[in-house]
């Protein structure tokens, strides 16, 4: 039988860049096609061609042996080809089987038939597995949850082959297996898919075949079973990675950089750490451990209830962001679209917001050419891949948005830095290089603190960690004792 789909040589620009260059895929019945690269290898180009939002410059599309003339969204659509991309796209306010089936109700005369609605879309939460009650508020959900009625919406229209792009970002490990189990099941009923992930584990774990874009072409496809993950890095990013951790820096000082004594709010009790200046803190705990929360008052950004805080002795009132940055403190959130940057304007107004006074005359008069020439050269040294400082952030990768909120602070000559999830949602060779800039700030002298949900990157960045459990730290590690299993002790622990 021919494959279910195939893309045959082909090719996309866009102005200034060439996104796809003679790409050839093909997807069989009933398989996990696993789908990797860096950032800007062209996976969300490809994934948009498929999906009928781009037409290809060169090439064509052929749908069970059958070149198909006019791809659209509509054609995608009724071929049976649905997208599930990364950000929760749903109605918060509607219920998740209305989610389901947002733009095609089951009606009659004009009138919708809620009784249909409610059975069909019981019966996909149960192919789901999806146990939550489907008449409440699809924002009420879980992540795991939401994610799963997006899924719910492509079975819905009678999806034959479905393209999961990032789909377990910022899931809590307990339900990144749930959802991995989903998309067994889908298999196993016929549903062909195209799995897009950075996350290595899972695509090794999960898929039939994989194909490794690099550069905006295909390099291999290859049966999953014979990779391993040190053979994938190599093929994604075109060299060994034996190290993608930078070394542990240098002594620490005897004398702290900042002190945080009894920090109270919300779920957060009593929480109380110090960070030397050059040293990398780990702050680690299971989703809800109050990671988040605790950088987010000591950035002025969520209301404190009780603590202290200093900075080289003196102690600092922060009421608000505005008053952290005056000091020397910079976050780098986890949801960096929403939170770090602003995705609509360009690279340089996301680089300068916080230090506009530098660049403007009488305080009224942005001095543009000095502007760009200084976030130029943050740019540069940052190797962030742009055509323009004044190219829009959103059309950058995920890497070199991390890296131009980085820049940012840069430009603020901020001291201590909070990393909240740097490497979230970016591939492995832009990790090795938010890597080497976290271990550069620190022998620079900078105090570093990283909140990471992958104990990895904790073992491999940290020179200590601070463990929370249910908003109260449990434990500190050092040294040699900063472990996995000793993170997870402690995470457990009664």
């Amino acid at each position: 039988m021919p494959p279910l789909l195939e893309v045959r040589g082909v090719s996309k620009e866009f102005p200034g860049v060439r996104a796809l260059d003679d790409v050839s895929i093909d997807v069989r019945e009933g398989e996990i096609l696993g789908l990797v690269g860096e950032n800007g290898a062209g996976k969300s180009t490809l994934i948009k061609i498929v999906g009928g939002l781009y037409q290809p410059d060169a090439g064509e599309l052929v749908w069970r042996g059958e070149p198909v003339a006019h791809w659209s969204p509509v054609q995608a659509v009724r071929l049976g080809i649905e997208v599930v991309p990364q950000e929760l796209s749903l109605a918060p306010m509607l219920s998740a089987g209305e989610n389901m089936f947002i733009g095609h109700y089951p009606s009659r005369s004009g009138r919708v038939r809620w009784s249909s609605l409610h059975r069909e879309a019981k019966e996909i939460g149960a192919r789901l597995g999806l146990t939550a009650d489907l008449h409440r508020p699809a924002g009420s959900l879980s992540p795991a949850q939401q994610r799963l009625v997006m899924i719910g919406r492509a079975l819905a229209r009678k999806a034959r082959l479905l393209i999961l792009d990032e789909p377990t970002v910022s899931l809590p490990e307990d339900e990144v297996g749930l959802l991995l189990d989903v998309v067994r099941k889908l298999r196993d009923d016929g549903v062909s898919v195209i799995y897009v992930s950075h996350r290595l584990e899972e695509v090794l774990e999960l898929t039939d075949r994989t194909t490794v874009m690099k550069d905006a072409r295909v390099v291999e496809t290859r049966p999953t079973a014979g990779l391993d993950k040190p053979e994938l890095m190599r093929l994604i990013v075109g060299r060994s990675l034996d190290e993608i951790f930078p070394p542990h820096g240098h002594a620490l000082s005897a004398q702290p950089l900042l002190r945080v004594r009894g920090l109270s709010g919300g779920r957060v009790k009593d929480v109380s750490f110090d960070l030397f200046p050059g040293e990398v803190l780990g702050i680690a705990g299971l989703v809800g451990a109050g990671r988040t929360e605790v950088v987010r008052m000591l950035f002025g950004a969520d209301k404190r209830d009780s603590g202290m805080v200093e900075l080289d002795g003196e102690p600092l009132r922060l009421r608000s962001p505005r008053d952290a940055i005056r000091h020397g403190l910079a976050l780098l959130p986890e949801d960096r679209r929403n939170q770090g940057g602003l995705v609509e304007l360009s690279v340089a107004a996301n680089v300068t917001l916080p230090s506009l006074r530098r660049f403007a005359w009488l305080r009224t008069v942005l001095r543009h050419r000095a502007e760009y020439r200084a976030v130029a050269e943050r740019v540069a040294e940052l190797h962030v891949a742009t055509p323009s400082v004044r190219q829009p952030l959103k059309y950058l990768s995920g890497g070199n948005q991390q890296k131009v909120l980085i820049a940012k602070w840069l430009m603020t000559e901020a001291r201590v830095f909070v990393f909240d999830e740097p490497a979230v949602g970016i591939d492995v060779g832009a990790k090795r290089e938010i890597y080497g800039l976290v271990a550069e700030l620190a022998r620079r002298g900078a105090g570093v603190i990283v909140i990471s949900s992958e104990l990895e990157e904790i073992v491999g960045l940290c020179q200590r960690v601070v463990v929370l459990r249910e908003g109260r730290p449990v434990g500190e590690l050092h040294g040699a004792e900063v472990s996995e299993p000793a993170i997870l002790r402690l995470c457990y622990a009664a």
